[in-house]
């Protein structure tokens, strides 16, 4: 304790001058504004305090840092000390990085119509995009969700593993699936209800078929990612040009599928997240076995190993888990 109330007063000591900085024990919100570092920190505690109740585990020192560009050299400083660092970005920043690709192709399509009639046009596609945005709408919520990320990949010893291109999402050899898990385990409960019903209205009749893919799958943002890389990359040598430096792909669910893409988008991996949860939980009747399960995988254990171990009562097959989590999730929807 006296080591972390000594890293974060010397923190505190350096904060930049065009910052607030607010702590609590190992948690530290940085922002340029006061409002929003006391909206941080608040969901920052909220998480801390889910997740020990979760996985009986405390998380180090943690640092959210809003418009991180704003303090240069900060969170490599707070790396150094020992932190793990989470960038966010705020509703105004996120504004200013919309409004710089919308406005030269609005501006070029109204060509000619009154400067006023333009700026209009893009006042009202800036404000609907960041206030219908899930990281505006349920900040606090979303913050928590990463920290989970973080923590689970902190406080495991996760194995090593080599991914060869050098992606991965989240937590070392942690699966995709378990990983979203701990992260949607510290959402609100408003979004949480919204998880539950996007699930329902993009549930298939191939719902088994999406189970099993979900616990094989690689996250749905990994695979987009690679999958405009690709394209990307396809685009410039047929243009002869470098593949190198920043592209923006605009890349349609037909595209993928064409592409062998794994159409579960990235909301209903969420979805099939928040039904997994759900299932364990009731058929366990308690959230420890998210733990014992962390554990397990971590150890080098694969889902399957761990259900055949019988625990809980659980279906000693993944096979088995999915039709009752099916039935499950068809009875909750008809409901």
């Amino acid at each position: 304790m006296f080591l972390t109330s000594l890293a974060l007063t010397l923190t505190l000591a350096n904060c930049p001058a065009n910052a607030h900085c607010l702590e609590d024990e190992n948690l530290l919100a940085v922002s340029t504004s006061a409002e929003r570092a006391e909206l941080i920190l608040s969901a920052m505690q909220t998480a801390e305090a889910r997740f020990a109740d979760v996985f009986k585990r405390m998380p180090g020192l943690t640092a959210v840092v809003e418009d991180s560009s704003e303090f240069p050299g900060f969170t490599s400083a707070l790396d150094e000390a020992g932190y793990i660092v989470k960038p966010w970005v705020s509703p105004e920043a996120m504004r200013a990085q919309l409004e710089a690709q919308v406005r030269p192709a609005v501006e070029a399509q109204m060509a000619g119509s009154p400067q006023a009639v333009i700026d209009a046009t893009i006042e009202a596609a800036l404000t609907g995009r960041v206030e219908n945005n899930e990281k505006v709408r349920h900040a606090e919520a979303i913050i928590a969700h990463e920290l989970g990320h973080m923590w689970v990949k902190d406080l495991y010893e996760w194995p090593q593993v080599d991914t060869g291109d050098a992606r991965a999402y989240g937590a070392a050899a942690a699966p995709d699936w378990f990983d979203e898990t701990a992260a949607v385990l510290m959402e609100s409960e408003a979004l949480t209800q919204s998880r539950r019903s996007s699930l329902c209205e993009t549930a298939s009749d191939d719902l088994p078929g999406q189970f099993e893919r979900y616990f094989s799958m690689e996250h749905p943002l990994l695979q987009l990612t690679s999958l405009a890389a690709d394209r990307a990359a396809a685009a410039a040598a047929a243009a002869g040009e470098s593949s190198d430096g920043p592209r923006i792909m605009v890349m349609s669910g037909d595209t993928l599928a064409a592409q062998g893409a794994d159409m579960i988008g990235t909301l209903q991996f969420y979805g099939l997240t928040r039904a997994l949860i759900d299932y364990l939980v009731i058929q366990t009747g308690s959230e420890a076995v998210f733990d014992e399960l962390a554990q397990a995988l971590a150890s080098g254990q694969s889902f399957d190993d761990w259900l055949a171990t019988g625990e809980h009562g659980l279906p000693e097959s993944r096979q088995a888990l999915i039709e009752t989590l099916t039935a499950g999730v068809t009875s909750d929807c008809a409901a």
